[in-house]
């Protein structure tokens, strides 16, 4: 799995406003305050176990993209 600094990096160097709206997102607690300022409406989101202790939260865009966070 690519860590997690080097995916901002990515993300940054695609969509540089994208990756510094998410740069300094660290936590659940933090997306979810993130998320309604930006249009995303929490019926959206998704939350999928891999195992018993780690998630993939899911946020979509209203442009059609889609955010992955691991979430242990």
């Amino acid at each position: 799995m690519t860590p997690y600094p080097d995916q901002l990096a990515e993300l940054a160097a695609a969509a540089p406003a994208l990756g510094a709206e998410v740069a300094p997102l660290r936590n659940l607690e933090g997306i979810l305050k993130w998320a309604p300022g930006r249009g995303i409406d929490f019926a959206t989101l998704d939350l999928v176990q891999q195992d018993e202790y780690s998630y993939d939260f899911l946020v979509p865009l209203p442009d059609a993209r889609w955010l992955a966070f691991a979430v242990t």
